[in-house]
């Protein structure tokens, strides 16, 4: 076996670490209930835990990221019509659900970081601009002061996906809980909270609350919450959508609540061994972040610099995946949106849309700092638990003997002049 393979115990990512707590907690809820129609037993249990880590007025969980983004639009009232700006660089699912409500996903280029730029967000504001969506890509915070700013000069909304970023925080304030009029979160299997699937959003207005509460559930829940004359009306049927967290999924996410805070400190601890390795490394460097931001780390991205080395970026991740480290990645589907069909031609599929083309003619202008960013970056984990060290120590030995064997050596000038 060559001495600078990744031990086998430490090439995948274990998470969540399924203990005897964990285990207790999902029999426990299996004799209790496995169907909640109301705000009670786990749900209350879970979204008051959920409100001390994320301080908002209030939490509502959901049975998945993707419905947690679409209860978030629908609470915040975007409708048909509105102009919505996007991150360029996101996950697909950042935007996908503006589409259920007829609504325009403009796109907005990002920073060097790989988040969404002020800049490019001021200049595809229009009268029809409804909101400003971020993504904290990777974990790391965008530059809300600024972001925040704009919105209120523009008197436009201000929505956070968080789903890479559950504790992160600028100047000690957790994202999602302070710039925004609401956020929301994925539980999915590999965020740093998850319920398997599951997700959340937060927000310190009831009407956006009561909106989305009316949405998701139906009946119990909704006769408890919804106050508005204009909803309350409807509580019996609610609005159709059926968007409940699963109980026992709750009773997953319940003990890693109790955790959550080690759990961060540890991935931020692995992070910074990381940052350290990577400062002696020509050729690769970690994103580049503001002092005052403390990243969640969902993952640790790296920026490769392709005329340091003599391979491209996509054969240097086979190659380090050969000594070990399968989860190595180069995102493909966290890439540009302006790629997908689907937020250039949605007329295509979705009849609707065929009225907006004009406004989302702006789709088609170039994003060079997305296509960059995607084009140079490959992401590791973020590893937590009593392991986590000799994990981060055994991946960089083994990125380091990448390096003697593909670094591009510069020739010194004697030898240049012969």
């Amino acid at each position: 076996m060559n001495n600078n393979m990744i031990p086998e115990k430490f090439r995948r990512q274990t998470h969540p670490i399924i203990n005897k707590e964990i285990e207790s907690s999902v029999k426990k809820q299996l004799h209790e209930d496995i169907s909640i129609y109301d705000n009670g037993g786990i749900y209350k249990e879970v979204e008051a835990k959920l409100k001390e880590l994320f301080p908002r007025k209030y939490i509502l969980t959901t049975c998945n990221g993707t419905s947690a983004l679409y209860t978030m639009f629908f609470g915040a009232n975007i409708q048909r019509g509105d102009e919505v700006i996007v991150p360029a660089y996101t996950f697909f699912a950042t935007a996908l659900p503006l589409f259920q409500l007829g609504a325009l996903p403009i796109l907005a280029d990002c920073g060097e970081n790989g988040n969404i730029d002020p800049i490019s967000i001021e200049k595809k504001i229009t009268k029809n601009t409804k909101a400003v969506v971020v993504t904290h890509m990777w974990g790391i915070p965008c530059d809300m002061e600024n972001i925040s700013r704009l919105c209120k000069k523009h008197n436009i909304l201000l929505l956070e996906d968080c789903s890479h970023a559950h504790g992160a925080t600028i100047k000690d304030n957790v994202v999602g809980t302070t710039y925004s009029d609401a956020a929301a979160w994925s539980l999915q299997g590999k965020k740093l909270l998850t319920s398997g699937e599951g997700g959340f959003i937060a927000t310190d207005y009831q009407i956006i609350f009561e909106r989305a509460v009316l949405l998701g559930h139906f009946n119990k829940r909704a006769k408890k919450e919804v106050f508005d004359p204009n909803l309350k009306e409807f509580f019996v049927t609610g609005l159709g959508g059926n968007l409940r967290m699963h109980p026992l999924g709750a009773a997953i996410l319940r003990p890693q609540l109790n955790h959550f805070k080690q759990q961060l400190e540890e991935r931020r601890e692995t992070a910074r061994m990381m940052d350290n390795e990577l400062m002696n490394i020509d050729g690769l460097a970690p994103v580049k972040f503001s002092s005052e931001y403390n990243p969640a780390w969902y993952a640790y991205p790296i920026i490769f610099d392709q005329e340091k080395f003599t391979i491209p970026i996509n054969d240097f991740v086979e190659e380090y995946k050969k000594l070990g480290a399968l989860e190595a990645d180069i995102p493909g589907s966290t890439c540009p949106l302006n790629r997908f069909p689907l937020f250039m031609e949605p007329w295509k599929v979705l009849q609707d849309y065929t009225n907006f083309k004009d406004q989302m003619a702006v789709n088609n202008e170039g994003f060079p700092n997305a296509d960059k960013f995607h084009s140079t970056m490959f992401k590791l984990p973020t590893w937590y638990g009593k392991d986590r060290k000799n994990i981060v120590k055994s991946h960089m030995s083994a990125l380091k003997q990448l390096i003697i064997r593909y670094q591009r050596h510069k020739v010194d000038d004697k030898d240049e002049k012969l």
